[in-house]
């Protein structure tokens, strides 16, 4: 489908059961990608681990494992010190963007916020370089919006409360602490 990302869909799959008898189950499983390795870009390195949205899909588990999994994933205080030491080099506008860049995602019902969403948040900043040079091309945010959603759809509409960044949001923040080094600049 043009303008998706990628669809979560149930599809019915056949499995030989793990037991002595050989009979073969049907079972409702949730399309999801193959296992790869987590994403390690200097700087920001432990934001989201890759998910289904990140690399293609194939029919890999039932969906209450899936859910399992995620619901058994060990969190704590130490995670959100790791974004927080990520973003301590951002200024107040920079992490305004992000701010505001969660707010699209939220907006659209992304569970993500990828470049477009930050893209988005450049633009309704509203007093940064890129949005000026921005506006000064005739781009609003009105506009971005709506070509926004015609590329990449509406998503579901259930939005966890911490919304990842995806692979390529992240190597776009990489390349903004890449560019500041060579710059010679401490701050994004």
């Amino acid at each position: 489908m043009e303008g998706t990302l990628v669809q979560s869909a149930i599809a019915p799959t056949a499995y030989r059961s793990s037991s002595t008898r050989s009979r073969v189950r049907t079972r409702a499983t949730m399309l999801r990608s193959t296992p790869t390795r987590t994403l390690i870009l200097g700087g920001f390195q432990g934001l989201r681990q890759t998910n289904f949205l990140d690399t293609r899909s194939v029919i890999k588990r039932d969906f209450g494992s899936i859910v399992a999994s995620q619901i058994s994933r060990p969190r704590g205080s130490g995670s959100r010190m790791v974004v927080r030491a990520m973003f301590e080099r951002f200024t107040e506008k920079a992490i305004k963007v992000i701010m505001l860049a969660q707010e699209e995602a939220r907006r659209l019902g992304h569970n993500f916020v990828g470049t477009e969403q930050i893209l988005l948040g450049l633009i309704g900043e509203g007093t940064g370089i890129a949005a000026k040079v921005l506006k000064s091309m005739g781009i609003s945010l009105k506009d971005a919006r709506v070509e926004v959603e015609k590329i990449i759809g509406r998503g579901s509409g259930f939005v966890a409360v911490e919304i990842p960044f995806t692979p390529r949001a992240k190597r776009v923040l990489e390349l903004s602490l890449e560019e500041a080094r060579q710059l010679g600049i401490k701050t994004i």
